[in-house]
Parts: C-alpha cells; sequence; structure tokens
C-alpha cells in the first residue's frame, strides 16, 4: 500500500509538473502525507520537482520573460526560510484545511469573476511582496506553485508567459529549499531511500507532461490548471481525514 501510494504521488506529481511548470506538490501532497510525515515529505517533494524542472528545463527556458519571473523569484528566495523555520511548528490537519480552501477560493475567483476582472500590467510591480509570500508556502509545503499560479491567473498572459514564469520560479524554489533542508538536516536515510525509488517515476512522468503541453492551447491550458487545482483542493481536503 506504501509503495503504491508513494509511485501515485509520482506519476500524478511528475506529469502535472512536466505539463504545466508547476503542481507537483499539489499532486502529489495528499498521497505521501497519508503514508509518509511532512518533515520528509516536503523535502521529497522539493526534490523531485527540481529534477523534473531541470529535465523539462532545455525546451522551456526561451519562454522565460527575466523582467517578469526576476521580481518573483527574488522574493521567494527571501520567502524560503521562513517557511522551512515554521514547518516544525504547524498542525498538519489545519495546514491541507488552508490550502484547500485557498485554492477553491481562487477557482470561486476565476469561475465568477476573472472574465470580468483582470489586473493591468502595472499591476506586476507587486510581483516581489507575491514571490515572498509564495516562497513561505514553499518552504512550509512545497506548495510555493499555488499562490504564483492563483497570481498568474489574475493577468491576460499566454500559455508560454505563464509557462515561464512557473518554470524560473518553480525550479529558483526548489534548489533553494533543497540546499536548506540539506544544510538543517532534513535529508535522512529515509529521504534517500524514498527519493531512490519516486524520482525515477517523476522523471519519466514529466517528461510525458511535457510532451502533452507542446501541443496544447492557451484555453486549454488554463482550464487544464483549473481543473489541476481544483483536484488538488479535494485530495488535499480527504487527506485531513486520514
Amino acid at each position: 500500500m506504501e509503495l503504491a501510494l508513494l509511485a501515485a504521488g509520482a506519476l500524478a506529481g511528475g506529469f502535472v509538473n512536466g505539463l504545466t511548470g508547476f503542481g507537483f506538490a499539489l499532486m502529489s501532497a495528499g498521497f505521501w502525507l497519508i503514508v509518509l510525515p511532512p518533515t520528509t515529505v516536503v523535502p521529497l517533494m522539493a526534490a523531485c520537482m527540481t529534477c523534473g524542472q531541470l529535465l523539462t528545463m532545455p525546451r522551456i527556458w526561451r519562454m522565460i520573460e527575466v523582467k517578469r519571473a526576476l521580481p518573483l523569484t527574488l522574493g521567494g528566495l527571501i520567502g524560503v526560510p521562513f517557511g522551512i523555520a515554521l514547518l516544525p511548528h504547524v498542525p498538519l490537519p489545519q495546514f491541507k484545511a488552508g490550502v484547500a480552501l485557498l485554492i477553491c477560493l481562487n477557482l470561486l475567483f476565476v469561475l465568477v469573476l476573472q472574465n470580468r476582472l483582470s489586473l493591468p500590467r502595472s499591476a506586476e510591480r507587486f510581483h516581489f511582496p507575491i514571490g515572498i509570500l509564495s516562497g513561505v508556502f514553499g518552504g512550509i509545503s512545497a506548495l510555493s506553485g499555488v499562490v504564483t499560479t492563483i497570481w498568474a491567473g489574475l493577468f491576460g498572459w499566454t500559455k508560454q508567459e505563464k509557462r515561464g514564469v512557473f518554470q524560473a520560479f518553480n525550479l529558483s524554489m526548489g534548489l533553494f529549499s533543497l540546499s536548506l533542508f540539506a544544510y538543517w538536516g532534513y535529508l535522512d536515510k529515509q529521504f534517500f531511500y524514498t527519493a531512490l525509488f519516486v524520482i525515477p517515476l517523476t522523471m519519466l512522468a514529466a517528461t510525458i507532461g511535457l510532451r502533452v503541453f507542446e501541443r496544447m492551447g492557451n484555453a486549454g491550458f488554463t482550464k487544464l490548471i483549473n481543473l489541476l487545482l481544483g483536484l488538488s483542493a479535494l485530495n488535499l481536503l480527504v487527506s485531513v481525514f486520514f
């Protein structure tokens, strides 16, 4: 049962990560938190996300707009250490329920208001504080993609523009988080044994996800992101009761 849940989380997270440039933790957390403690799951998700991002980067890097991605990334690098420091002190069920609520509020916004309301380009000056908030989420849960995805949905960006931001931000967060987890001693024997099993599955699924992304249009990409967010919220809520 444990190996099945680990494999399911790696395959689902890897596919979505390859397809969208974010979402590994969103899809894997509900599976892995059933069988592993958060202090193992979070660095494991960071490692798998990073490997998937590195694998797909050669075919994505041209989509990255530095002026847009840089302030988000710099803010995220500031936020990550605060999130990691909070990790041992946050009650798991309340945290998962809170993240699920955030996702549901975002989906409600998408369904009701997004077609009537979008942010102007001038609002991009707030990328830096949004990046800090995303970094805190990334450090505490590897869920940095939640905040950046919601934020990106408020602008009229194309599929390629969104993917470039997601890829640059999440790869940076994954590398930095993983280095801090190593420095603070989170990468124990359980982490390495589990990583040997899940990382190859993650990279295989990420390769398939990238191929699907390259064949998808803008409208389909946006709908898929919203669907994945909804499924991840349901996944997190269900896992609260296990």
